[in-house]
């Protein structure tokens, strides 16, 4: 059986139907997991974890965002590799190459979005500097747990409502980045 188990044991709403979820301790446990599948068959890359999931606190929708940098020539190679423990093209369309899958720990089943990515491209840099900046300003962290939240209460669970609710409070945080870095 592979270790990285097919996305529909885990709760395959979280990408289609958002539900809040509180921050789960777990998270850097089961990154962990994940990390080290991945290296054992890939060698030593770089594998990240950002998002929602990455910030102690922060609640969210639940999955885990996993990205790998990488050149593209190296992209089909590396979904071979993924594929071989468990993961599986995405079953819902996305502006990026997006891999899914399920890794149980400690009888949860934790969803995952692994991302293949080029290392100097735009969104990833952001990914990290997004990162950064929440890890280094909890109270902006709080705030970003609260439109959260306000969005699921408005209704607004579908995927791309979900998104679009959250623009404003992201375009000020990237004001804010923009502001740290000149």
């Amino acid at each position: 059986m592979k270790p990285i188990r097919d996305f529909s044991h885990g709760d395959t709403r979280a990408p289609y139907l958002v539900t809040y979820q509180v921050y789960d301790p777990e998270f850097p446990a089961v990154f962990l997991k994940i990390k080290k599948l991945i290296q054992d068959v890939a060698g030593p890359i770089v594998v990240e974890h950002f998002g929602s999931s990455s910030i102690p606190g922060l609640g969210g929708r639940g999955a885990l965002d996993i990205a790998i940098p990488a050149p593209e020539s190296e992209h089909s190679y590396l979904r071979q590799l993924l594929y071989g423990i468990g993961f599986q093209d995405s079953p819902f369309p996305h502006y990026l190459p997006l891999l899914v899958g399920c890794l149980s720990h400690i009888q949860r089943n934790y969803a995952i979005l692994l991302y293949l990515v080029l290392p100097e491209s735009k969104v990833y840099t952001d990914w990290l500097k997004f990162r950064c900046h929440m890890l280094n300003n909890l109270e902006d962290a709080s705030a970003y747990d609260d439109v959260k939240r306000q969005a699921i209460a408005r209704g607004d669970t579908q995927g791309e409502h979900y998104q679009e609710a959250k623009l404003p409070f992201l375009a000020a945080i990237e004001d804010k980045l923009k502001g740290e870095i000149s």
